[in-house]
């Protein structure tokens, strides 16, 4: 009678206890997976707001040296040289947490090691769209942790 019940909604209260236990049981079987997934893209919200403000005054100090050199006539490319050299070692201090910023920062990172060896490295910075895309995935991550490197 009780089956019955359940399957023909007759009797509301007595489908009400073992529907609600059902989906309970499921939901923590699909809950527990989200806090894992998440847990690598904030790993240390502290770490990651330390290397976007790092990002930003490496960026700020390198855009005043860049035109430091232009306006007194020095060379920009050397100016160039030391900016991206900087924003490369930026990238190891991320400690390889995997972490939205630091994984954003690394790829900035490389880009910025690879122009910063270049034989050119005004042209080589010109003509890379990869630190363009770089530099906006690090600008969006760490906003979101409000910083604004404006890399």
């Amino acid at each position: 009678m009780l089956a019955l019940a359940a399957c023909g909604g007759e009797e509301p209260a007595s489908t009400a206890a073992p529907t609600s236990a059902a989906p309970t049981t499921a939901a923590p079987t699909t809950a527990a997976p989200a806090p894992t997934a998440a847990a690598p893209a904030s790993a240390d919200p502290a770490a990651d707001k330390k290397l976007c403000e790092t990002a930003k005054k490496v960026a700020d100090d390198s855009k005043k040296a860049l035109m430091r050199a232009v306006v007194d006539g020095g060379d920009p490319a050397a100016a160039m040289k030391k900016a991206f050299t900087e924003m490369s070692e930026v990238a190891p201090a991320t400690g390889g947490s995997g972490s939205e910023v630091a994984v954003a920062l690394a790829a900035v990172g490389a880009e910025a090691r690879r122009i910063a060896n270049a034989a050119d490295v005004e042209a080589a910075a010109e003509d890379s769209a990869a630190l363009e895309k770089a530099g906006a995935k690090a600008n969006a991550a760490c906003k979101k942790i409000g910083v604004d490197p404006n890399l």
